[in-house]
């Protein structure tokens, strides 16, 4: 697992979609702390993660296919099939090595509310809650999308389905702001959307929290079960 774990992260040095990840990301980033403490001065970092969030989550399956899929379609699984290791060893080595890109991506975003503290108010318990709900957020899209990528063979309709999960979670988000009461809470709390939404106004929702955990452990769990039967059949 830990030459896997290696390996990976050689891959993402030498890969192009993991730097088009990159530009994107830093590039989506820096527009949206542009619009709104530039355009619009708002002083709530927590505001550009809500937005960047939604944009971060069209990102990661560049990230997620390209691990499963895309070494499929170039026949990097058939040699990495061959090693004395086992598929789950396999599978989690790279949920491994992409946790571990997520979580320096996020130990980056906790330097932005100082660089901007240094223009003007920025209320630090907020911004910094929102950076760990979005961490958690991206986890869990993490363990979505790599479950996907996984299962599905084909590297455009790998993808597709990526997109098309995420879109129905925004979806189930902004119908349940026109459900009443209890019925906007319980569909708003299906989506990881909806549940970072509260994070925005400084709220620690623990149900949240509790969604995050368990879509991750789900979804790591589904993808350790298929791994044999998928990855190294």
């Amino acid at each position: 697992m830990i030459a896997v774990f290696h390996r990976q992260w050689k891959a993402f040095a030498h890969s192009p979609y993991f730097y088009s990840f990159l530009t994107l990301f830093f590039l989506g980033l820096g527009g949206l702390i542009s619009m709104f403490h530039g355009s619009y001065q708002y002083a709530n970092f927590e505001y550009v993660l809500w937005y960047f969030c939604v944009f971060f989550a069209s990102l990661l399956p560049l990230i997620t296919v390209w691990m499963f899929a895309e070494e499929r379609k170039k026949g990097v699984d058939r040699f990495v099939k061959a090693l004395p290791i086992s598929a789950r060893e396999l599978v989690m080595g790279k949920l491994l090595a992409s946790g571990l890109l997520l979580l320096v991506l996020s130990v980056f975003l906790l330097l932005v509310p100082i660089f901007l503290g240094l223009w003007g108010a920025v209320y630090y318990p907020s911004a910094y809650m929102a950076i760990f709900s979005f961490f958690l957020f991206a986890l869990a899209m993490l363990a979505i999308d790599s479950f996907l990528a996984l299962v599905i063979r084909n590297y455009w309709v790998a993808m597709g389905v990526s997109y098309a999960v995420t879109v129905g979670m925004f979806l189930l988000y902004y119908l349940s702001r026109f459900l009443p009461e209890p019925f906007s809470l319980l569909l708003s709390r299906f989506s990881v959307f909806g549940s970072y939404s509260l994070f925005v106004f400084g709220i620690l929702d623990l149900g949240a929290i509790g969604l995050y955990l368990s879509l991750i452990a789900l979804f790591t769990f589904l993808t350790l079960l298929f791994a044999k039967k998928v990855w190294k059949e």
